[in-house]
Formats: C-alpha cells, structure tokens, sequence
C-alpha cells in the first residue's frame, strides 16, 4: 500500500505542490534517524528538496515566536553511534546542512544501550523455554519461549525502570555461555567518543543534545530520577562542547514513555523537547514536539509520503 501511495510522490512536481499547500497549513517539520549510510541520508535529504533544512534551535525560535515554519526542516539523529555520526557529520558540513546529534552520556562513558543488550540476547540465547519466575510481574507466567522473551524485554523498555530493565536484560545475558557474554563488549555499536564531539561541535553546523544519561523511559522514573537525567546529561555535553545544550529527546519518544511529568521538568532546563510521535510543526508544545522518523529502506518518494502525510 506505501508502494502504491508514494508513486506520484516520485515526480518532484507532484511532491513541491502538495508540500506547498501542507506546509502553509501545518508548517514545517523535524526528521529523525539512527542509523544509515551517509548516501542514504543525503538521498533523504535531497528528496525532500525545495524544503530547506535549517538548525533545530532556529526551526524551534520560530514556533515559539509565531512565526512561519514553512518551507523549514531539522535534522535530527538519536543515539550517538560512532560510525552515524562521523559519517553524517562529513556529509552535513561537505553540504552546509545543520544537523543535531541527541547523544546518551552513559553510552558515551562505556554503558551498552539496553536496546542493543536485547538485540544481542535475540541472537545468541538458543530457541527453548527458559524459567522466568522472577520476573512474574513482566511475564505473566513461570515459564517463557524465546520469542516471548524477546517481546516481552522490548516492551519494557517503554515503560519501566532503568534498575528493572538493566536487572532483568543481565539476567537473560548471564544465561549464555562464558564465550558468547564475551561477544557482548566487542559486538555491541561502539559511541562517537567525547575527543571526537569536542572537535565536531567546534563545526557550525554540528549540535549535540541531550537524550538522557542512561537512555530511560522517562515514564518509569520519579520526579528526582528524571530530573537527574535531563540535567547530569545536559552538564556533560556542555563541559565537552562549550555550547549551550537547549533540546532534550524522550528516550523511546511514545507517549507512554513519556509520561506527564517529563515535559514539565523540561521545560526547566531546555527550550525544547522532542518525541518520536509523528507530526508536523504548527503551534505544538515546544517540550513536545513531533518527528518524522525515517529509516534506510525509505526510498525517496516513500520519504516525501511521509512527510506530506504527517
């Protein structure tokens, strides 16, 4: 069905009328990535072309302002992975594109992300049923299959506790043989290091901001714990980059990772705040603000769908 949708999205004419008459309508937009070529990306970007990229803080100025969005865009890549972010980073200065890098500071200082815990765990734990009596609450029962495993640590980490997730993803890791728990440090994606941030944000058009220090659902932490994330992160990236870091992104970014509370301790520390819910930019929540995510199997009239439907 996206095939058929995005075919007259293939001809730019098609995309620049509609874009117009959308982007009067419901403004700009902000695009999110993780992880994908440097070619992909600027295949994306140029897809997308009359509309111009322009920095985050700009994009966000002018809605808190009033002003027009039209014609607008941020770029805007979460997680910190070393590979993305030197590649990207080559590609957005070659091209003049003002890009923002959301980076966990636990990752950067050695921590494996949970998400990449539970991609490994997917791939070495054999097929079988395994005892998970321990963690009743999350499974609902004794015994576990593998397949229900793998859903039921994807699930939480939407909504749970770091001290629960990080127990409960080291339990399922320790049930491997000594070889394979070996694999753990060498395969996981290795972080953008902070030597290597500290010369990028010397760039103009390079930004790095806060996603949190252990890249939690804000949602399954208390008030002081929150806190503690968006503004310990935030003081790590500042005494690298010398450069105010102003925009916090939702680890997860649903609404049920989320929360109630987050947005308002944002707004204490940041002038902006951004989720993965997708949506365009038309007097929104600046501690709230939609995305459009984009992946590497988009093509580009699947790109312009995307944000044409938004």
């Amino acid at each position: 069905m996206k095939n058929i949708c995005s075919i007259p999205l293939v001809f730019p004419g098609v995309f620049h009328l509609i874009e117009s008459f959308i982007g009067r309508k419901f403004g700009g937009f902000i695009c999110c990535w993780h992880n994908l070529s440097a070619e992909r990306f600027q295949n994306h970007v140029e897809a997308l072309h009359p509309s111009k990229p322009i920095p985050l803080e700009e994009l966000v100025n002018r809605i808190r302002s009033g002003k027009s969005t039209k014609g607008c865009y941020a770029l805007t890549f979460d997680d910190g992975i070393g590979s993305t972010v030197r590649d990207i980073s080559k590609k957005c200065i070659d091209k003049g594109w003002p890009v923002t890098f959301y980076v966990p500071t636990g990752y950067l200082d050695g921590e494996i992300l949970p998400y990449q815990k539970i991609e490994f765990i997917n791939k070495y734990l054999p097929i079988g049923e395994y005892d998970v009596q321990d963690f009743s609450k999350n499974f609902k029962s004794k015994i576990a299959n593998k397949k229900k495993i793998i859903k039921t640590l994807t699930d939480l980490l939407y909504f749970e506790n770091f001290t629960v997730v990080k127990k409960t993803l080291d339990y399922f890791i320790n049930l491997l043989d000594r070889e394979k728990k070996t694999l753990l440090n060498k395969e996981f994606p290795k972080p953008i290091s902070w030597n290597e941030i500290e010369d990028l944000s010397k760039k103009k058009v390079i930004s790095f901001q806060s996603h949190s220090v252990t890249h939690t659902a804000v949602s399954g932490l208390s008030e002081k714990e929150i806190e503690y994330e968006m503004v310990k992160s935030k003081e790590i990236i500042e005494s690298h980059t010398n450069q105010k870091v102003h925009s916090f992104c939702y680890p997860y970014g649903e609404k049920k990772s989320i929360g109630e509370i987050a947005p308002r301790i944002a707004a204490k520390h940041f002038t902006s705040a951004v989720t993965l819910l997708r949506g365009r930019l038309k007097k929104n929540n600046p501690f709230y603000l939609p995305r459009i995510g984009l992946y590497r199997e988009d093509n580009s009239s699947f790109v312009r769908l995307k944000t044409v439907l938004n």
